[in-house]
């Protein structure tokens, strides 16, 4: 005999997140239990299980409140297509692409890998030197290194498992060198990529923090180092950085509006 599906044990945890979601905003103990009909103890027995795996976390406003945690809000955005990504973002990298005059693209971390998303070149030239959907390596790419420089050590770990080939003058491929590079990015906020990927050709990035989620998503620049380096590197980072509140919010748009969130 089926059981009640209020009985099975997932259920009461999904009941939990989502009910926190339906509400919109951070929820404490008493107003879980209420509204989801559960023991107080059985609530906070229930709270801390989802904490520990980061499906909830407490709220940054400070006592006993809780909201969706970043684990869970990653999974959202990873479950968001490409697609609905690159045209929510377009126009802000055609206008970015122009103004800088070179290519300009949008990564994104999905599991331990960062994959390029969307991507625009200037108006007068149809050179592009990022294709959407390859895989950008996590000792090359400035825009990977933006978004793994704000990541766990265990994420960090699973990236740079597996060889990392030379292919390019200054490719680095020792993983502490690597891990120190990373360091940098995170207290200068920006990350770079001259002769690293190929000989000739340069990048800078971006990251971009989204509310809880933090940053899985990374804005960039990239082109022949000759002409790129007409813009100071300073300039490019103040450019790029100009556009990551537009970007953190059509990107935390779609993580709301993302099929898989219409299940809260």
């Amino acid at each position: 005999m089926a059981k009640d599906r209020a009985e099975l044990p997932l259920e009461r945890y999904f009941s939990i997140i989502e009910n926190i979601a339906i509400s919109g905003s951070e929820m404490n103990t008493s107003a879980i239990a209420k509204i989801c009909d559960y023991p107080v103890g059985t609530t906070h027995r229930l709270i801390q299980n989802l904490l520990e795996t980061q499906l909830l976390e407490k709220s940054d406003s400070g006592g006993k409140n809780y909201q969706l945690g970043q684990r869970l809000l990653r999974l959202l955005h990873a479950g968001s297509n490409s697609v609905k990504i690159a045209i929510a973002v377009q126009p802000i990298l055609d206008g970015l692409a122009n103004e800088l005059n070179d290519t300009c693209y949008l990564a994104r971390l999905v599991g331990h890998k960062v994959v390029s998303v969307a991507m625009a070149h200037p108006i007068d030239d149809v050179r592009g030197h990022i294709v959407p959907g390859r895989t950008l390596a996590p000792n090359v790419a400035a825009s990977a290194k933006a978004i793994l420089a704000f990541q766990s050590e265990e994420i960090v770990g699973k990236a740079l498992t597996g060889p990392l080939e030379k292919i390019a003058s200054e490719t680095k491929t020792d993983r502490e060198e690597i891990k120190r590079e990373y360091s940098i990015i995170r207290e200068r906020k920006y990350a770079t990529c001259w002769n690293e990927m190929e000989n000739g050709l340069g990048a800078v990035a971006v990251p971009i923090p989204l509310p809880i989620v933090g940053t899985i998503y990374s804005i960039g620049a990239a082109g022949f180092i000759d002409h790129l380096k007409k813009t100071s590197e300073i300039k490019i980072v103040e450019v790029l950085n100009s556009k990551v509140p537009q970007l953190a919010k059509a990107l935390t748009d779609i993580g709301v509006n993302n099929g898989s969130f219409n299940s809260f």
